[in-house]
């Protein structure tokens, strides 16, 4: 399952819409939709997500079933993506 289907399945599940995660993130509506379409994510827009979801993300050995969470300082969380020129 692509990374959108499992974003939009949560946010279903939650009662939670996508204007409202794309505020818990810290982005427009606009970009996260366009991430959504594209399904195109960075590793600390997931890790993001999953926080204003009040979740973890995890990588899960297929073979012994071991769990790994990824996360990141909460410093480097919510951080604006680009530096504005003003």
């Amino acid at each position: 399952m692509s990374v959108t289907k499992v974003i939009k399945s949560i946010l279903g599940d939650k009662h939670i819409s996508q204007v409202e995660l794309a505020e818990k993130v810290k982005i427009t509506k606009q970009n996260l939709s366009n991430k959504m379409n594209r399904d195109n994510f960075s590793t600390i827009e997931l890790v993001e997500i999953a926080d204003a979801l009040n979740m973890n993300l995890l990588l899960k050995d297929k073979t012994d079933g071991k769990e790994y969470i990824i996360d990141y300082l909460a410093n480097e969380k919510c951080k604006p993506k680009r530096n504005n020129k003003n």
